[in-house]
């Protein structure tokens, strides 16, 4: 009778509050994990170590110290928490996974979040929600053991399932039962509380934030330096490029409303996110996130306030809904297609071209 050889492909320890404190695998130097409350704060590997910032239900960035150097990046995230944006100063990473969180290893990051706001394990690739309560594989799209509140509590009838079969509604954070994505979001706007050194002129938010999305027939006063040479620049690219597209738009919205809170140095930073969209050097999604992160700082400006709120949000909801359009053009080649046709209308454009 044949003998079946078994290899040990990792060891896993607890903390005394029973949440996963260690992980350790053949040859590797162990990854540790801190908490607090009931969120992960920060992994260890040696003398690299990530650290999570974050509110009580929202991803904000990541801090990483690897090879002696400390690097920080802003996080952009879906509705359910999962990672789709991470931006360095310089360099920005997109995310996709599948309905139940499949990550290819080339695009995942070690101690960095994942899918649902997860931490992947960096030995099987496994989630383990509930802070190590139990492991959901997300190749097999169901749990490695069953649910404890399974079959008659709050776990269901299926106690292997995850999310009751409907991963895009559902997220499932304890491991144990499944919470509706809407009503997870409602929630956590209910508790949000902002704090009063950031409190803002609703009024002031609500009228920028009309501005910026209708057209006023009304105006014709002058239009500001920056306005206007950003107006002028915007006209020379592709408007096919969305993130050039919504640019041009918003700007002409505020133009008619006699909005000038842009400066020179702001209008410049929007143009160069535009001429790099345009010549294919960075993504839609990309430039709204970088968009994004040049508004925030001046949120903490009582005087800027309002625009930065605005200014951030619409660029945060750009990078949303533009990093599907962009996996999709990626995935299907029109990207590449798009940047051919360009330039091939680029050539015929130029005198003597036939």
């Amino acid at each position: 009778m044949s003998t079946i050889d078994f290899s040990l492909l990792g060891t896993y320890r607890y903390d005394a509050l029973d949440r996963l404190a260690n992980m350790e695998s053949a040859g590797q130097e162990p990854v540790s994990r801190f908490y607090r409350e009931s969120h992960l704060t920060t992994s260890t590997k040696g003398a690299s170590h990530h650290s999570v910032v974050q509110t009580e239900d929202f991803l904000l960035g990541l801090r990483r110290v690897e090879s002696g150097q400390v690097l920080f990046d802003l996080l952009a995230t879906d509705q359910s928490n999962s990672v789709l944006q991470s931006l360095e100063v310089t360099q920005g990473t997109a995310f996709a996974y599948s309905p139940y969180g499949f990550q290819s290893p080339r695009t995942a990051l070690h101690g960095a979040p994942g899918f649902t706001g997860q931490t992947p394990d960096p030995i099987t690739g496994h989630y383990w929600l509930g802070n190590g309560a139990r492991v959901f594989n997300p190749t097999l799209m169901r749990f490695n053991t069953p649910d404890t509140l399974s079959p008659f509590a709050e776990g269901g009838l299926n106690s292997y399932a995850y999310c009751v079969g409907d991963p895009v509604n559902y997220s499932d954070p304890t491991g144990h039962f499944p919470l509706k994505m809407l009503a997870m979001v409602f929630t956590r706007a209910k508790n949000f509380r902002v704090p009063a050194a950031l409190r803002v002129n609703v009024d002031e938010v609500i009228s920028t934030s009309r501005q910026a999305m209708t057209r006023s027939p009304d105006f014709s006063g002058k239009v500001s330096g920056a306005r206007n040479y950003l107006r002028q620049c915007l006209g020379e690219l592709d408007k096919r490029n969305t993130f050039i597209n919504k640019l041009d738009s918003v700007n002409e919205n505020l133009i008619s409303h006699g909005n000038d809170a842009l400066s020179k140095s702001h209008a410049g930073y929007y143009l160069r996110l535009a001429r790099k969209v345009n010549a294919g050097e960075m993504s839609n999604t990309s430039a709204h996130v970088a968009a994004a992160q040049k508004w925030m700082p001046q949120i903490l400006d009582p005087r800027t306030r309002s625009d930065g709120l605005v200014g951030t949000a619409f660029n945060l909801g750009g990078a949303f809904g533009e990093g599907v359009n962009d996996h999709k053009r990626y995935k299907t080649g029109l990207a590449l297609t798009g940047s051919a046709s360009s330039k091939a209308r680029d050539i015929r454009s130029t005198t003597g071209s036939p």
